[in-house]
């Protein structure tokens, strides 16, 4: 394939999170390939911090589009505007790809794709909102939605086998054909060779107190109460650090003061020096109703930081193993403050296991490497490509001629 390819890449918001930094790190790895990237985006939520303050090199790649009335919240004079907005970028960029993520902008992306005739559309599920977003009633609909929006893809990826078997057989978005497993890739050289000392330095901890960090949104989806509830009835009481902000960072202080957990609970902010925070934590802990591949926990394992986690959507797709007993760490059930306790507890009181665990998650992190990622996108770009413009040959080809019947009555076809 010869000449200058182009994708536009559409998000909602680049908020600090997995699936902003995934369409900022691809920026530069895809110009590599022979790509260029226009990343359209909407407005942060109020309180939201930008994935682009955080590491303003991450946009280097792409050419940054502000698209007037994308967002996250659902709001039908701004996603018509939003809409209308994003026809006619497409039809004036002309891409051969476009590539949503997120929901909302999956929704409205592919819609804008399909009205601009671009010739492949690709939708990424980094998670999803079929379940634990809204009531039923909701989450009906936004079954429903998804279903008729996947009919506008040439192909959905998905992070991991799990997440795709969620998607196909439990909420029957698409044939299970019509998924490919692209699993992230991160620039993890920070973190393998991450800083120690300097977060404990910072909260007063010793060097062998028990730090528990957790990294990302403080949300609703994400559940901090459970893990709140699983620290107060730890054995070990180590330390709480939660690296990130969100809606619910005042709930989290009192219920904090609640459970009696004040000097156990240190709020950080967002904070761009994750390598040294996961580098001095004795474990990551996540208690998410709801995940596809957490970051997080692709950094933890290259800074060799057992992880402690719930058995959502994608999570146990990252592990090695079988159970709730990994190579890398623990995995628990959702919304169970007893069982997170106990695992804490396990990992806390056990330095043979944290160094097992720590050793497995260094080689499992090799999976998640960026180039990999970039590759395996270029891969898939440039397969549907081809099978588009097959097909668009085929389609315009003459009728095939039938000739006059030979001796014997019969026909040959051309």
């Amino acid at each position: 394939m010869t000449g200058p390819l182009k994708v536009v890449r559409i998000i909602a918001r680049l908020n600090v999170g997995g699936p902003a930094r995934h369409c900022l790190l691809l920026g530069g790895a895809l110009r590599e390939r022979g790509w260029e990237q226009v990343l359209a985006t909407g407005d942060l939520d109020e309180g939201e911090a930008s994935a682009l303050d955080r590491e303003p090199a991450l946009g280097e790649g792409s050419r940054l589009v502000h698209v007037p009335g994308l967002g996250r919240r659902i709001s039908v004079r701004d996603d018509a505007r939003a809409l209308a907005a994003l026809v006619s970028l497409l039809e004036r960029e002309r891409p051969q790809v476009v590539h949503t993520h997120t929901a909302k902008a999956g929704g409205l992306g592919r819609i804008a794709a399909r009205i601009a005739r671009v010739p492949v559309v690709v939708h990424t599920f980094h998670g999803h909102v079929l379940s634990g977003y809204f009531g039923p009633v909701g989450s009906f609909l936004a079954c429903r939605f998804e279903r008729a929006l996947a009919r506008l893809a040439d192909r959905l990826v998905v992070l991991s086998e799990g997440q795709r078997d969620e998607l196909a057989k439990r909420f029957g978005v698409a044939p299970l054909d019509k998924f490919t497993i692209v699993p992230l890739g991160r620039d993890l050289g920070s973190f393998e060779h991450a800083p120690r000392g300097r977060l404990r330095a910072e909260l007063g901890l010793a060097a062998d107190a028990p730090l528990l960090v957790y990294v990302g949104r403080l949300v609703p989806i994400k559940d901090p109460s459970t893990l709140l509830q699983a620290l107060a009835r730890t054995k070990t009481r180590p330390t709480l650090a939660l690296a990130g902000s969100g809606p619910l960072e005042d709930a989290v202080r009192s219920e904090a003061r609640a459970l009696g957990l004040e000097d156990k609970v240190r709020l950080l902010g967002w904070r761009q020096d994750l390598d040294a925070i996961l580098g001095d934590a004795t474990a990551l802990v996540l208690s998410s109703r709801n995940e596809g591949t957490p970051l997080a926990i692709i950094e933890a394992f290259a800074a060799g930081t057992p992880v402690v986690a719930t058995a959502v959507g994608g999570v146990a797709d990252m592990f090695s193993g079988e159970g709730s007993r990994r190579r890398e760490g623990l995995l628990v059930p959702p919304g169970d403050p007893p069982a997170l306790a106990e695992a804490i507890d396990r990992v806390v009181s056990d330095a043979a296991l944290r160094k097992e665990m720590s050793e497995a998650g260094r080689q499992r992190a090799s999976r998640y490497d960026v180039g990999r990622l970039a590759d395996d996108i270029d891969r898939l770009y440039r397969e549907l490509l081809s099978k588009t413009r097959a097909r668009k040959f085929l389609k315009n080809q003459p009728p095939t001629p039938t000739l006059p019947p030979l001796r014997g009555g019969r026909e040959m076809v051309a």
